[in-house]
């Protein structure tokens, strides 16, 4: 974190849509296979974990590595 260099980025960005003034991006965290759904309007934005029908953060089958 601090002090340390960076090797890689922990994040792997997927984009979800796009339109006009709104982008919409899936974060995937490599390390804990965590998923978040990311939002940008142009005056700000959001993060939120994608769930799963029971409610649990949604993990990603791909990560962790």
């Amino acid at each position: 974190m601090f002090g340390k260099d960076k090797d890689e980025d922990r994040f792997v960005t997927e984009k979800a849509s796009s339109d006009k003034n709104i982008r919409t991006y899936i974060l995937t965290d490599k390390v804990t296979g965590n998923q978040y759904l990311a939002s940008w309007i142009s005056t700000g934005g959001g993060l939120t974990p994608l769930l799963d029908e029971n409610g649990n953060i949604s993990k990603s089958d791909k990560y962790p590595e």
